[in-house]
């Protein structure tokens, strides 16, 4: 938990803080928007796992159309690198 000004920090600003940090790292050091999409789907896999925990179910089915839709377009990437391969 983070500690703001002697109080705990809401779970769910947490994770929103961590998501934040980590798409900013993600844009400022991924070259590429495939690879910006990649890691920023990983990245918020992973802190939606860890945090899951801490949220209730239907905080939880909320941010599922988030998940989908970055899932969508890693196949469009992964779709898309494989086109290229073949056509090479």
């Amino acid at each position: 938990m983070i500690i703001i000004c002697g109080e705990y920090m809401n779970p769910k600003n947490t994770i929103l803080l961590f998501f934040t940090l980590w798409a900013l790292f993600c844009g400022i050091f991924a070259p590429t928007i495939d690879l910006f999409f990649t890691l920023l789907l990983i990245g918020f896999l992973i802190i939606i796992e860890i945090g899951s925990s801490f949220l209730k179910v239907e905080e939880i089915e909320k941010i599922a159309p988030i998940k989908y839709f970055l899932i969508v377009i890693f196949v469009f990437i992964v779709v898309n690198k494989i086109r290229t391969i073949l056509v090479k």
